[in-house]
């Protein structure tokens, strides 16, 4: 049982931080005031995710996960998942963080700790509580980068420290193992570098030496082709910019590949199950004079790396 304190201090870091605007790099910290349904949204990287107020769900093969302050979720590369944020009951308020570990990050792990690896249970968990260790660094990581911003070399320093916490605790296996490393996820990093490109077939097959018939009887053995995989980046890339910075929606939309809004927001709806503009509402960006903790009530953002 972690002590009321601690959580409290934990709570107030990082509305520090999500009202400052001011984030912390490998954190992403999402607020809302009305509940947000996002449905089929893919993890491109292990995240290891935590409300501080209200419930947060995640639904995946299947099963479903919800987690409340004091307790943590552990979300593997390449699962697809339904997320809900869900206010807490009488304040009309959701608030969580994310950490999140970059390939870089869980080689750098790997390396230093593979000796011990084979004394740690990692049987992959997808719901844990949380501890007082692991919450303790992370209140004082995210209100020390409100002073002294950490550049990505101690960032990842600091996740790898997160991850040998977990580790230790039997729940570091969805985190550290990695699902397979598919034809569809190479893929997937190509379109990343350029998602406004107008990418064909022949591209993927210069740069993956593949014949293009190969290419699509490997997709195709993956349950995908290669439309669909490219919608599905560009989609899981807008959902990312919705909810974590103030970018204008047509902007995100021309960013991440469509000619026009309407047209993103048309697939954006049938993805996740609510528009641009929904989600958004959802997080009060709209509402004149909201205020809570003394400070405008703004958007989640993406500290990116």
């Amino acid at each position: 049982m972690i002590k009321q304190p601690l959580l409290s201090r934990l709570e107030r870091s990082i509305t520090t931080a999500f009202l400052s605007g001011q984030m912390t790099r490998g954190v992403w910290i999402n607020g809302c005031q009305q509940p947000q349904s996002i449905t089929r949204m893919d993890i491109s990287a292990p995240m290891l995710m935590f409300p501080v107020i209200g419930l947060k769900r995640v639904v995946a093969d299947r099963q479903s996960y919800d987690a409340r302050p004091g307790q943590v979720l552990m979300l593997p590369t390449g699962a697809r998942c339904d997320i809900e944020n869900i206010p807490e009951r009488g304040q009309s308020r959701f608030l969580g963080a994310s950490l999140v570990f970059d390939r870089q990050t869980t080689e750098l792990f790997n390396k230093i700790y593979s000796d011990g690896l084979k004394d740690w249970d990692l049987t992959p968990k997808w719901k844990a509580a949380g501890s007082e260790e692991l919450y303790s660094l992370v209140a004082d990581w995210i209100t020390h980068d409100q002073s002294y911003p950490a550049d990505l070399t101690q960032t990842r320093h600091r996740l790898v420290e997160v991850l040998l916490i977990l580790a230790r605790q039997g729940l570091a296996g969805n985190l550290l193992i990695a699902r397979g490393d598919t034809l569809s996820a190479r893929i997937t990093q190509h379109f990343q570098t350029d998602l406004s490109r107008d990418w064909s077939v022949k591209d993927l097959t210069r740069v993956l030496a593949m014949s293009e018939r190969t290419l699509r009887r490997r997709l195709q053995a993956e349950n995908t082709g290669f439309r669909e995989l490219l919608e599905d980046t560009r989609l899981n890339r807008g959902v990312e910019r919705v909810i974590s910075s103030d970018m204008p929606i047509g902007q995100i939309a021309f960013d991440c590949g469509y000619q026009s809004q309407s047209r993103f927001a048309e697939r954006f709806r049938l993805r996740f199950s609510m528009s641009p503009t929904e989600l958004r509402a959802t997080q009060g960006r709209t509402m004149g004079g909201g205020r809570w903790g003394g400070g405008r009530w703004g958007g989640g953002r993406w500290a990116s790396w």
